[in-house]
């Protein structure tokens, strides 16, 4: 049975965040990607992750090849993240929900680093390169939940699906 995320998770990655994902090349090193939006599904027990499909062709190779997939997310103002980990992701079809939650995720993205001092240029070049027409989206179901908020707690398991052995 796949674990379910709590309310406050899903509050969460529905914030203003810094996300990106990662998985283990074909050659056996990590790729990263940006990722511009979250749709978590009414379950709670699955999300799908928007990213650019031109510039993640490595992780979007990787999670094709069958590898896993970690996606981290995090709020600027707080460095509160969450980490989130599966054995696997899905590509799926972009829908019009897709871009309308990728152009809200790049906007609060851009808004809160504005607040922090970064300016107005900022979350206007980020609109301008995160865009919503060129997306891919990857579904899975988390099968670990992590705190990695800076500090002592960080690593600490905040959920675990049934059968997934500790880390």
């Amino acid at each position: 049975m796949p674990l379910t995320l709590t309310p406050d998770q899903v509050a969460f990655l529905h914030g203003p965040l810094s996300m990106n994902v990662g998985a283990v090349g074909r050659d056996g090193w990590p790729c990263v990607t940006r990722a511009q939006g979250i749709v978590v599904a009414r379950d709670r027990r699955s999300l799908t992750v928007l990213l650019s499909a031109v510039r993640s062709q490595a992780v979007l190779d990787a999670l094709a090849a069958g590898n896993a997939i970690t996606l981290v997310a995090s709020r600027p103002q707080t460095h509160a993240t969450l980490q989130l980990k599966a054995a696997r992701a899905e590509r799926v079809p972009v829908t019009v929900a897709h871009r309308t939650a990728s152009a809200h995720c790049v906007s609060a993205f851009g808004a809160e680093l504005a607040a922090l001092g970064y300016g107005d240029a900022v979350a206007d070049a980020l609109a301008a390169i995160l865009s919503s027409e060129d997306l891919a989206a990857l579904r899975f179901a988390p099968e670990i939940v992590f705190d990695q908020t800076p500090g002592p707690q960080a690593g600490t398991v905040l959920a675990r699906a049934p059968g997934v052995a500790a880390p």
